[in-house]
């Protein structure tokens, strides 16, 4: 009875003895193989056991640097597009030239968009894109036609109205009238009469056109004896000096024939 009780007293017995008890369990656990990854048992083959685990290929980190890149792909595009406010100074600065047009002691008695055509080598050929216009000299009253294409300011038709045109309306469109003119455009070329075409947006604007026309006929016609007057003078005196070359010519023969 002293014995039994002395081994239950003592608590280092017991402590032991419950070591002793879990200690082969331990070592089971420990001896107990961990399961393949791609199920392949002790013997080489495949397990029924066997577990897949797709985190090991999980490709995250990849698809979060390809995210990265496109933000800084975005950001370098609206820093390229994004507006440029650096200033340049120009090496030469250029002073600012009035140039005259010509027009500037005239009133325009008509302006509208047209392009115009002139029938050379048995067709309509275009002549240029841009507004025609009736103009009148302020100080001497006469009126002419001017028009330039609308992007070059080139001269495309430039020619006094002379009383007697006839302008009628072309066959194949109400929106354009036909005339016979002495055009001068081509500053190099000497003015010579051609068959001129002009084709408005509408029909109205060509019928404007066509009633300031006959209007500024009528005013024309106060100058038509002024123009024969300058023709005579111009004859005279071109017939002068045809003559004066003529009678050098003889002088220079006379003398030659006396040596």
């Amino acid at each position: 009875r002293t014995a039994a009780h002395t081994r239950s007293s003592d608590p280092t017995a017991h402590t032991m003895s419950a070591e002793e008890e879990t200690k082969p369990t331990e070592e089971k656990k420990e001896e107990t193989p961990a399961a393949p990854i791609f199920g392949f048992g002790a013997a080489g083959g495949f397990g029924a056991a066997a577990t897949f685990d797709p985190s090991a290929f999980a490709s995250a980190p990849k698809a979060a640097a390809e995210e990265g890149g496109d933000d800084d792909d975005a950001a370098a595009a609206a820093a390229a597009e994004a507006e440029c406010k650096a200033e340049f100074v120009p090496v030469v600065k250029l002073e600012q030239v009035e140039t005259a047009s010509g027009e500037e002691n005239e009133d325009v008695l008509f302006e509208a968009k047209s392009k115009a055509y002139r029938f050379t080598e048995g067709e309509w050929k275009e002549r240029g894109l841009g507004p025609i216009k009736l103009l009148q000299d302020k100080d001497s009253k006469k009126i002419r036609v001017l028009m330039r294409r609308e992007k070059t300011l080139k001269v495309c038709a430039n020619f006094f109205v002379k009383p007697g045109t006839k302008v009628e309306e072309h066959a194949g469109s109400e929106k354009a009238r036909v005339f016979t003119t002495m055009d001068c455009s081509d500053g190099d070329i000497r003015p010579v009469m051609v068959n001129m075409c002009v084709k408005f947006g509408s029909a109205e604007k060509a019928q404007t056109f066509q009633d300031e026309f006959e209007k500024a006929m009528e005013v024309m016609k106060q100058f038509e004896g002024e123009e024969s007057e300058e023709k005579k003078d111009g004859d005279a005196a071109a017939d002068a000096l045809a003559d004066k070359v003529a009678e050098a010519k003889v002088g220079d023969e006379e003398k030659k024939e006396e040596a």
